[in-house]
């Protein structure tokens, strides 16, 4: 019975030593496994860090971007960030080994088809007839990007403000043969279009100033005066290259006890408003007579932005009350067109 016992006894280190030995390995299958995780994830941070200098060095490929018509972008996707140079293939044997000089493309900007544009607020600009004075190799790149004015392409070749862009070459071109470009634009404000065409030998590029003026058409172009200042009238005039817009009223009759003139300048096709300034007189005994005949005009300054737009909403309101208790109120509505 002893010796039964003791031969049990006797058992136990071993079976604990056999379970630190399992726990040893196991804990070591499982450092392992880390450490090659571990390694893999560094590899492919390191490959994708790698691609991120190559982009930055080289620019992005021309492969990199599905050749199909820009028209469908977002025209109001926002802005994208800073474009690399789009970088095509080298020339194949036998192929032009010219640079690319580009001559003046046609450019077409119309209303945006209206399965596209129910609301009537966009413009669509086309670019075609893209040639070049020398001829060039079937992989040189040719890109145009479409921006706001503030759109520039950098020395290196990096532009900058873009709010859609696309890239084709001569051997990948639009359905039908040739290379063309379209893009969906918002009305009434002032766009550019930047065409790069680059190989391995150079590049060139054309800038196009263009807008889509669909709400001023047959207004008169800034800088003018709307209405007639012996009553009420809106001055707009360019000061520095600031466009300046000034509300006026002159009064007849008798003397004012309180007026307000207020001007403000709004988008066209969206309502939203670009700028509103006034000016309040309220007569008191303690000013002595009443407020002269003439009103004294106010200017207003209706914020850079307005500098986007090709044509924009101008409103003037008056509110006068005479010494006698009358109160007139006059409104004059104008479009000003800039462009």
């Amino acid at each position: 019975m002893f010796k039964a016992m003791d031969h049990v006894s006797r058992s136990f280190p071993v079976q604990k030593n056999k379970s630190l030995e399992h726990m040893f390995y196991l804990t070591f299958f499982y450092f392992i496994l880390f450490l090659s995780v571990l390694f893999l994830n560094c590899a492919q941070e390191e490959q994708k860090s790698e691609q991120t200098n190559t982009l930055g060095l080289l620019g992005l490929a021309s492969g990199n971007q599905t050749p199909t018509n820009s028209e469908t972008g977002q025209p109001e996707g926002g802005l994208l960030p800073p474009i690399p140079p789009v970088v095509g293939p080298p020339a194949n044997p036998g192929q032009p080994l010219n640079a690319p000089i580009l001559n003046d493309p046609q450019t077409q900007v119309n209303n945006a088809p209206q399965a596209e544009d129910q609301y009537g607020l966009y413009g669509k600009i086309l670019i075609d007839q893209i040639s070049f004075q020398l001829p060039v190799h079937d992989q040189t790149t040719i890109t145009a990007y479409i921006g706001k004015r503030n759109l520039r392409l950098e020395p290196d070749g990096t532009v900058v403000n873009a709010t859609n862009f696309k890239t084709f070459t001569p051997a990948n071109p639009n359905v039908g043969g040739t290379v063309w470009f379209s893009f969906i634009h918002r009305s009434n404000q002032k766009q550019k279009l930047i065409l790069v065409a680059r190989n391995e030998f150079g590049s060139s590029s054309k800038e196009i100033n263009f807008s889509h003026n669909r709400d001023c058409g047959g207004v008169a172009l800034a800088p003018t005066t709307y209405g007639n200042c012996n009553g009420q009238c809106i001055e707009v005039t360019n000061v520095a290259g600031q466009w300046n817009f000034k509300a006026k009223y002159n009064h007849v009759g008798p003397g004012i006890v309180y007026s307000m003139i207020t001007i403000q300048g709004n988008t066209l096709n969206t309502g939203g408003l670009l700028g509103y300034d006034e000016s309040e007189y309220i007569w008191d005994l303690t000013h002595g007579p009443n407020y002269p005949l003439v009103v004294a005009p106010i200017s207003s300054t209706i914020g850079p932005l307005v500098n986007e737009y090709t044509c924009i909403g101008l409103q003037s309101i008056i509110y006068v009350e005479d010494e006698n208790g009358n109160l007139n109120t006059s409104i004059l509505s104008e479009k000003a067109r800039f462009e």
